[in-house]
């Protein structure tokens, strides 16, 4: 099987934040006291209402991209991750990493179609990560990973962390619980409510739990991407569970997204030392 060997390699850098400043001054979501999960907006619409420093108005958006006709391949984040050297180093080497796993594993996958006889198509991956809520102390942010490894059909997943600013590292959401039971103990009835609703309305029929396929509920955090929002700015608010395809539906179904206000019962769930940053929706 001959093959090209085409490649190109780009890093490009978006725009300033402070061309963006202007954007997001809309008027904050409506106030969340005493709403169901059902009222809650996704957790990854609020508008930030955190004023960049000079050195996040000065930071740019970096998107590395790379392709040949084995693979492509694209990792990017957002200005205000570009404006913490840590936490843009530690992007940059997870993007590095990635890369290098593509570029073995799409080598990999054309020799087996050489060897088998069939035309391989390029694998991908691609991870885009966006900011969930920008408070004094922590960068909270999330992450669409798009993949294809070969198949019928490419893989989409997210991923999530928050940047401690004052302790200069990186925590997985989760990790700023007791537990992912205790997490789970905390949210599981109104997750499973909220879930029940949106698989109704992409089904077009009331869910009867214990009637087969994906009727029943799942374990929120054993099952999702668990992030950290915030329509105040100033505390996490609002616990979203981000909820690949397959998980809780079949793949035509694609993903869901939950997003529950914080309540008592979520703020009890927190460990100690990171409670007095969540607050009650309202």
């Amino acid at each position: 099987m001959q093959r090209r060997t085409r490649s190109a390699m780009a890093i490009a850098l978006a725009a300033p934040l402070a061309l963006m400043a202007a954007c997001g001054q809309e008027d904050m979501p409506e106030q969340l006291a005493g709403r169901t999960a059902a009222d809650a907006p996704p957790i990854r619409e609020a508008p930030s209402t955190r004023q960049p420093d000079a050195q996040t108005a000065l930071a740019q958006a970096v998107s590395i991209a790379d392709s040949t006709d084995d693979y492509e391949f694209s990792y990017g984040w957002p200005p205000a991750v570009a404006a913490i050297p840590a936490l843009a180093a530690h992007m940059r080497d997870e993007s590095d990493q990635r890369l290098a796993k593509l570029r073995q594993e799409a080598a990999e996958w054309q020799v087996a179609g050489d060897q088998r006889g069939f035309e391989a198509p390029p694998q991908s991956f691609s991870k885009e990560w966006k900011v969930v809520s920008d408070l004094p102390r922590f960068l909270s942010l999330s992450a669409d990973i798009h993949s294809y490894s070969g198949g019928a059909h490419g893989m989409s997943v997210s991923d999530a962390l928050v940047w401690d600013r004052q302790d200069r590292k990186a925590i997985k959401p989760v990790d700023m619980f007791v537990s992912a039971g205790s997490l789970d103990r905390a949210a599981q009835a109104r997750f499973c409510e909220e879930l029940d609703r949106q698989r109704a309305r992409k089904r077009g029929e009331p869910v009867t739990r214990g009637s087969g396929g994906f009727s029943d509920c799942i374990a929120p955090s054993a099952n999702s991407t668990v992030i950290l929002g915030s329509a105040s700015g100033q505390a996490f608010d609002r616990v979203g569970f981000l909820v690949p395809p397959y998980n809780a539906g079949p793949y035509a179904e694609g993903d869901y997204e939950v997003t529950l206000p914080v309540d008592a019962a979520l703020i009890d769930s927190v460990k100690p030392e990171y409670q007095r940053f969540f607050t009650p929706a309202g």
